[in-house]
C-alpha cells in the first residue's frame, strides 16, 4: 500500500482535509500533518524565527505549530517512517485559480513536496456561487475527482511538475488540463486604532479584475469543468532570455 503525506492550509480540524482522510484511507496509508490553525495566503514560508511544536493525535495524526510548508518538510524528515510516495495538499475551502498559484498555502505545501522530488497535488473546491457567504462545499465530489487524479499521478510519476487540482461545486464529469488564467488583485486595507492607541492595517482580497481565455483555469471552472493544471519550479523563460539584447555591461 502506498503511503501519502497530507497537509492544508486552512488548519487540521478542516472539514476539507478530514473528508480527504477518510477517503484516502480506504486506498493508502495516510499520514496527516496539518497546521494546528489557518496558514491561508502563507504561500512556501518556512518558520525560522520560532521552534515548531508538533502535537501527536495518533500514530498517524499531527498538529504543527507552522506552515503547511513546515508540515511537509518535518512530516517527511521527522515523523513519517519513510518518504512518502506523494504529497497532497487540500482539500481547500475556495479556490486557487491564476494569481493565487503564488500566494496560496495549499500550493504550497504541494509545491514543497515537489521540491523533495515527490509527486504532489494541492486540491481546493469551489463554494456554491448561490450560498457562497454559507461556505457549502461538495465535499463528495472533490474528493473522489482527487482520488481519480491522484492514481494517475502516482502512474505517470513526471518529475518536472506537480499539479493544482481546483473541482467546481457541480462539475460536469470532465477533467481537463488548463493553464493559470489571470486575477489582478487590489487589495482592501481598512485602517482602525487598536485598544492602545496604535494604528493598525488589516489587509483583504479586494475584488479582483478576472480575465480568462478558452484552456485557462479560471475558465474552466466557470463551465463546469474540473482544473487541473501542471506546475513547475521553473519561472524563467528561456526564448526570452536568449531574445534580450540589453548590453549589461554598460554604465
Amino acid at each position: 500500500m502506498k503511503t501519502l503525506l497530507l497537509t492544508n492550509d486552512d488548519g487540521f480540524s478542516s472539514p476539507g482535509i478530514q473528508h480527504l482522510k477518510d477517503y484516502l484511507s480506504k486506498t493508502y496509508n495516510v499520514y496527516l500533518v496539518a497546521p494546528d490553525s489557518e496558514k491561508s495566503a502563507v504561500s512556501m514560508s518556512l518558520s525560522l524565527n520560532h521552534p515548531l511544536r508538533i502535537h501527536k493525535v495518533n500514530d498517524r495524526e499531527y498538529r504543527v505549530d507552522g506552515t503547511p510548508s513546515d508540515c511537509v518538510t518535518i512530516g517527511i524528515q521527522k515523523i513519517l517512517p519513510k518518504t512518502p510516495d506523494a504529497v497532497v495538499s487540500g482539500m481547500n475551502l475556495g479556490e486557487n485559480l491564476a494569481e493565487d498559484i503564488l500566494f496560496s498555502g495549499t500550493v504550497g505545501g504541494a509545491f514543497c513536496g515537489h521540491l523533495y522530488g515527490i509527486p504532489a497535488l494541492a486540491v481546493s473546491m469551489i463554494a456554491n456561487r448561490d450560498r457562497v457567504k454559507s461556505g457549502e462545499f461538495n465535499f463528495q465530489s472533490g474528493v473522489e475527482y482527487t482520488g481519480k487524479v491522484l492514481e494517475k499521478i502516482l502512474n505517470s510519476k513526471n518529475p518536472d511538475v506537480f499539479y493544482n487540482l481546483n473541482v467546481p461545486f457541480q462539475p460536469n464529469g470532465k477533467i481537463i488540463f488548463t493553464t493559470p488564467g489571470s486575477k489582478k488583485y487590489k487589495p482592501d486595507i481598512v485602517e482602525s486604532i487598536d485598544p492602545r492607541g496604535r494604528t493598525y492595517y488589516w489587509l483583504g482580497t479586494g475584488n479582483p479584475q478576472i480575465t480568462d481565455h478558452k484552456g485557462s483555469d479560471i475558465w474552466a471552472v466557470r463551465n463546469g469543468l474540473v482544473s487541473l493544471t501542471p506546475l513547475r519550479y521553473r519561472l524563467s523563460d528561456p526564448k526570452i532570455t536568449e531574445e534580450l539584447s540589453w548590453n549589461l555591461d554598460e554604465t
